[in-house]
């Protein structure tokens, strides 16, 4: 009785539905991008060791983003010193970085070099591994280590091979006077190593020479940009965190990949409540909806509801009808809104420009799932509880009478 009801409505109950599927189709979506985009950055932050602490020069500078002069430390080799002198810390490895651009057979393209002592790159990122060629010697000049896709172009093909000699430029401004001009250092490397695929963006994307070398290039004089300190055990990091803030301060920036893994996800678990909210909302609209569908019902129906009254048809019954009517347009809607915005978080996936060389697959989680269908179908029976109960309490007499 309650399809039959609601199909002699087709455009009514259509448009009802149609809210719901919005709202519960939006929920569902950002509910598997944004566990998609919380498994992309643990995959990334996983690479590296859990026993790592990254120290920068300032609180306000990371590995991911820009320096700040005011208020930094100087990593020197004096620091490291300090880091190696730490209760629990095992290895204490500076390094060097800098943006530059890559020409190789004529083709460029800008990368991030890093200098360090490349026999220490596998306690920084355990599951590195080289593909072709080898690490470098720490008073190695003129070799250089590709990450996985630095060697590669677009479409997989090479962008340079082992032995082969490459460019590296790096581009500064200089000032004279009161006059400023672009300087372009380059100097010339050649591949001794390609590193296997990691699947972390940060290290496929970047190249490695010696730390001397960097030294020179980059014309660091000494100051690092940041150290790799590697604990004895995962669970030392909170404490020699503490003890390195102890010695220098509010002044330095200390840091864990767990740690950048909690902040981003805190961040991403905010914005996504927040959106979520304002898609809740659209559920909200369904509900005013389903409210104005079956009041306008009941009053259509008055003669209807007389006559089963008339017939032995209890408030009870009545009321069940009506709570049915809503139930099914929540149990419609919620079901066809999951699998819309399963549809619709890979379509966002694919269309929204999360960055190059990034791809998110959105995660459905079966409990997620069932909540955003329950909550449809909760929602719609609440909504349709008071036409119901208005149904329910009319008098046969005056609903036959009704013209």
């Amino acid at each position: 009785m309650a399809y039959s009801a609601l199909s002699e409505r087709k455009l009514r109950t259509g448009l009802t539905i149609l809210m719901v599927i919005i709202g519960s189709s939006l929920i569902t979506s950002l509910n598997g991008l944004n566990a998609g985009t919380s498994n992309f950055i643990n995959e990334q932050l996983s690479t590296l060791g859990g026993n790592v602490i990254i120290v920068s020069p300032s609180p306000f500078s990371s590995v991911f983003g820009p320096q700040r002069e005011r208020g930094e430390t100087r990593l020197n080799a004096q620091t490291v010193k300090t880091m190696k002198s730490i209760r629990g810390v095992s290895y204490a490895v500076p390094y060097y970085q800098g943006l530059v651009t890559l020409t190789s057979s004529g083709e460029s393209k800008s990368v991030t070099l890093v200098g360090m002592d490349n026999s220490k790159l596998k306690y920084v990122a355990p599951k590195v591994e080289v593909l072709e060629g080898t690490f470098l010697s720490e008073s190695d000049s003129v070799g250089i280590v590709l990450g996985y896709a630095v060697a590669r172009k677009e479409g997989g093909q090479v962008f340079a091979k082992l032995g082969q000699t490459m460019v590296v430029e790096l581009s500064k401004v200089e000032s004279s006077g009161s006059y400023q001009k672009v300087v372009t250092k380059r100097k010339s490397f050649q591949v001794k190593g390609i590193l296997s695929e990691l699947g972390n963006m940060l290290i496929d994307n970047q190249v490695y020479v010696s730390l001397p070398s960097a030294a020179s290039l980059l014309e660091k004089s000494g100051e690092y940009s940041g150290i790799y300190v590697i604990t004895r055990d995962p669970s030392l990091n909170d404490g020699v965190v503490e003890r390195i803030k102890e010695i220098y301060g509010e002044n330095i920036g200390v840091t864990s990949p767990k740690a950048i893994a909690e902040t981003i996800n805190r961040i991403l678990g905010t914005f996504n409540a927040y959106v979520q909210s304002i898609a809740a909302i659209s559920l909200l609209v369904g509900a005013v909806g389903i409210i104005t569908t079956l009041f306008t019902s009941v009053m259509e129906r008055t003669r209807e509801i007389g006559l089963l009254k008339a017939l032995g048809f209890t408030n009870e019954t009545i009321l069940a009808l009506f709570l049915a009517e809503s139930g099914v347009i929540g149990l419609t809607g919620g079901l066809m809104g999951v699998v819309a915005g399963v549809g619709g978080a890979h379509l966002l996936a694919v269309l929204t420009p999360f960055g190059e060389g990034i791809s998110i697959n959105p995660v459905f989680k079966a409990w997620d799932m069932a909540y955003v269908w329950s909550l449809s179908l909760t929602l719609s029976l609440i909504a349709g509880l008071y036409p119901a109960w208005r149904a329910s309490k009319l008098s046969p007499l005056t609903a036959l009478r009704k013209e």
